[in-house]
């Protein structure tokens, strides 16, 4: 009886059932560089750039802001619901086309998800925007420096990035369309990955 428990104890250990690892987000970027790398090494003639999809499966790093309603925010507040990050400036007009799709996401999930805009725009620039263009996400002003560092934003304009429970990167997409459909396109991406993530 001993040896049969052993034996499925040691089943149990390499069937996959030890702990998952989690990347940080400096070894996600180092995974896009890598795979640039790679990419850049088959065609030395052609041109790549990076997608945000490689740093799928890392936590994103630790930050501090303020938003413009004086609520602090952090990777360790924002652990325990998914969450949306956005980055976005206001004269991107992809950036602009997305917002009644966050709108809409905000309306269908309520306080079960939480919901952030880093903006590179300073204060009084974003508040303008916001009194003609309305945004139910908590809005992160003066946002470049984030941009930059912690989280180096490479990917161009829009990004956004997708947040299980634990703040590890679900989903990670960039660019968007600029037309009446852009709000569309961003819920088809993001609704499903939210409802999976939020069981």
């Amino acid at each position: 009886m001993k040896i049969l428990l052993a034996f499925c104890f040691a089943l149990l250990l390499f069937s996959g059932c030890q702990p998952r690892q989690v990347l940080t987000y400096e070894e996600g970027l180092q995974r896009c560089n890598n795979i640039l790398k790679e990419k850049q090494k088959a065609n030395p003639n052609g041109f790549f750039m990076s997608t945000p999809d490689c740093v799928v499966g890392a936590q994103i790093p630790d930050f501090e802001a303020v938003t413009l309603d004086g609520n602090q925010i952090s990777r360790e507040k924002l652990k325990g619901k998914p969450s949306i990050l956005n980055f976005w400036f206001t004269s991107c007009a992809p950036c602009v086309a997305e917002i009644p799709g966050f709108n809409a996401m905000v309306d269908t999930f309520g306080d079960q998800v939480n919901y952030v805009a880093i903006g590179r725009d300073d204060k009084a620039e974003v508040q303008e925007f916001l009194s003609h263009t309305p945004w139910k996400f908590q809005q992160i002003t003066d946002g470049a420096s984030l941009m930059k560092e912690p989280f180096k934003v490479q990917w161009g304009f829009p990004t956004t990035f997708l947040l299980n429970k634990d703040a590890e990167i679900i989903l990670a997409i960039s660019g968007g369309k600029t037309d009446g459909t852009a709000a569309t396109a961003i819920q088809e991406k993001l609704v499903p990955e939210i409802k999976k993530a939020l069981k």
